[in-house]
């Protein structure tokens, strides 16, 4: 037989899960409250949607250096 304070104990951990929830729920609105202050205001007269530069234009703007290969590795070069 199931001594009487584990029947007890239980039936306290029954009340106690919906006071659990309930603290858990209002700490995750908390954290959302603190998030959503660092979030930027979004003005109406900005589009929502930022476009992004075609890349012929960004090739045109910017030379990509050549890439300097230590000797020891030329020669893996002609593996590729």
């Amino acid at each position: 037989m199931t001594p009487y304070w584990l029947v007890r104990f239980n039936d306290l951990l029954a009340w106690l899960n919906p006071a659990m929830a309930g603290v858990a729920a209002l700490l995750a609105m908390l954290v959302i409250a603190a998030a959503a202050e660092r979030f930027p205001v979004v003005n109406a007269a900005r589009p929502v949607v930022q476009s992004a530069p075609q890349p012929s234009a960004v090739a045109a703007r910017t030379k990509c250096p050549r890439a300097i290969v230590p000797p020891e590795w030329r020669e893996l070069q002609l593996y590729d």
